[in-house]
């Protein structure tokens, strides 16, 4: 039976002797990174897409609206889950991966869908 997903992703990073596979070069609006978590009671291999919130607004269909941080996780398969993150940042470095990495393992309600991270409204 042909390793898993997760198994082949564990050993790359064990090979490598790093915590993520960013496929990047960086700096950069947008970056594509693999690294290794916990989801829905099990182990998983989170492959992100982490960019700007201007690199997102540039792409969406409704430029003026504002965005806010957001993560954004899809139905997985295989062990392996497209999770999406946006951060008010001017590019993406590798400290603002490590932190985001440490963001997705700590955070302790993520579920399949979006969740947005904006600022309460003012009062009246």
């Amino acid at each position: 039976m042909p390793d898993s997903q997760t198994e082949v992703t564990e050993r790359q990073l064990e090979q490598l002797g790093r915590d993520y596979i960013c496929s990047t070069p960086l700096p950069n609006p947008t970056v594509s990174v693999r690294f290794m978590g916990q989801f829905l009671g099990g182990r998983v291999v989170w492959d992100m897409t982490l960019g700007t919130l201007a690199s997102y607004q540039k792409s969406s269909r409704q430029p003026a609206t504002p965005l806010c941080p957001f993560i954004e996780i899809q139905d997985g398969a295989d062990g392996v889950y497209p999770i999406t993150v946006g951060l008010d940042l001017l590019f993406i470095d590798e400290p603002a991966i490590k932190k985001t990495i440490i963001m997705v393992r700590n955070y302790k309600r993520l579920v399949i869908g979006k969740i947005e991270f904006c600022p309460p409204a003012p009062a009246p």
